[in-house]
């Protein structure tokens, strides 16, 4: 005979064990259990109470399902971001109220040359996005933490704005569990602003920057804002005086900040307007130089030569024009006509004291020649027997007379100088009390329209 085959013999007796089992009816489902490996090919035996064991299997579900996956703060994290909520929270009224709780401002610096200045501000954000909701039942956690760049977050702009650039506080915001998101954004804006340069180095003005965000057709965002607060640090020549939120004509899409600035006027006093007031009292006391002997010209053409830098100095300082254009370079264009007057007067002074006449001195000689050549011709019509008679007494007194004639000469020469030295004076006196008076003048009015006058300026006017 041929050996049986194993798997034959297995089955056989696993036949066999359930003929025994179902004429007993008593074997348990340990031993159904135990038995069950011993084939490959059986089939799973159900108990027959499975119909009593279905309910609590669906009390289980439900408690699963009760049970959130998560429990984390990053697993939660992890959920919203999945969510993708990169566009703006889309509301019934299609609307995004953005709080703005509290602006930082702080100045850096004003261009008084290019009517421009440059700010500093730190803005926080607050608005509500229903998508970054969550149960706290389910999910106990208040808050969480999530990477700006999975999260959509408002643009700012400046209106008046030259160059704005915007950067985020920080590379993470916080979301609260009713879908409040808080962030801080912090702005770089370049404003132009026709500062009010009238009463320089004494000038205070105020600049606006309108912080708005986007809105069309009643769609978009609404800022709602809160207090604004400036820190102390104050740099250059102005100063920060104060800074309120208005908007113009009570509109909710023109917000701006009215930023009061002043200046320090201690800088550019001392060094412009202080060298101008001395270079005038030099030209001024100048005038006690003599005029004969050419010291006063040179002394005033360097007067000129340092005012003229000084100019300069200022044409770098201030703009070249504008609404109101600074009162104090009319004052350094004034003071720069006057030294100039006052050098060419020394000048044509200078020539009547020495020469008696406007005139060149060549030209001046070739006229006095044919009135000392018609001297010599009528000294020369009286009758030839005179001389003749004469002739011999003259050759003996000859020398003497001509040391006499040369004296006479020099006396008449000096005599004549300082009749022209007298009346060059004169004038000189009389140009000098001209100039004081016209000095004296100019200084209460470019006093009183320094500090008796203004000049408005309309800041808001890139709105018009």
């Amino acid at each position: 005979m041929r050996p049986m085959d194993h798997s034959k013999l297995k089955c056989c007796l696993f036949s066999l064990l359930l003929l025994t089992v179902s004429s007993s009816g008593t074997l348990s489902n340990a031993a159904i259990t135990t038995i069950q490996p011993l084939s490959n090919t059986a089939s799973v035996v159900q108990p027959s109470n499975t119909a009593n064991s279905g309910q609590p299997s669906n009390t289980a579900t439900s408690s699963s399902a009760a049970t959130p996956s998560c429990t984390t703060r990053r697993c939660l994290a992890s959920m919203l971001i999945a969510k993708e909520a990169l566009s703006q929270p889309q509301s019934r009224r299609c609307i995004s109220i953005i709080r703005v709780p509290l602006i930082v401002y702080e100045t850096l610096s004003v261009d008084t040359k290019n009517l421009r200045f440059e700010s500093r501000l730190e803005v926080p954000l607050s608005w509500e996005d229903p998508d970054l909701s969550w149960d706290t039942s389910v999910y106990h956690h208040d808050m969480v933490v999530l990477p700006v760049s999975k999260i959509w977050t408002p643009d700012l702009h400046v209106t008046n704005g030259v160059q704005t650039t915007m950067k985020h506080g920080n590379k993470d915001l916080l979301v609260h569990s009713n879908g409040t998101v808080e962030h801080m954004v912090i702005m770089n804006t370049v404003v132009g602003c026709e500062v009010n340069l009238y009463n320089y180095p004494f000038a205070s003005d105020f600049c606006a920057i309108a912080l708005n965000v986007w809105a069309i057709s009643g769609c978009g965002m609404f800022l709602t804002f809160g207090n604004v607060s400036k820190t102390s640090a104050n740099r250059g020549d102005w100063l920060t005086e104060a800074v309120e939120l208005n908007a113009k004509g009570g509109r909710d899409d023109r917000n701006y900040l009215w930023v009061s600035l002043k200046m320090r006027p201690e800088n550019p006093f001392l060094s412009l307007v202080l060298p101008s007031i001395l270079i005038i009292l030099a030209d001024v006391v100048s005038f006690a130089l003599p005029l004969g002997e050419s010291k006063r010209i040179p002394f005033k053409v360097k007067l000129v030569l340092s005012f003229i830098m000084f100019l300069n100095i200022l044409k770098d300082l201030l703009p070249g024009g504008g609404q109101c254009s600074p009162i104090i370079r009319k004052h350094f264009c004034f003071c720069l006509v006057i030294l100039v007057l006052s050098m060419l007067q020394s000048m044509v002074l200078t020539r009547l004291a020495k020469c008696g006449t406007l005139w060149p001195c060549s030209r001046s000689k070739s006229k006095d020649s044919p009135l000392k050549d018609t001297d010599n011709e009528e000294e020369s019509r009286p009758d030839i027997t005179v001389i003749k008679l004469k002739a011999s007494e003259e050759e003996k007194n000859s020398p003497l007379l001509k040391v006499v004639k040369f004296l006479n000469k020099m006396a008449a020469q000096d005599q004549k100088k300082v009749r022209h030295h007298r009346f060059a004076n004169k004038v000189d006196l009389i140009c000098f009390c001209i100039y004081l008076t016209i000095l004296i003048v100019y200084t209460a009015v470019i006093l009183y329209f320094s500090f008796g006058s203004r000049c408005e300026i309309d800041h808001l006017e890139f709105w018009h």
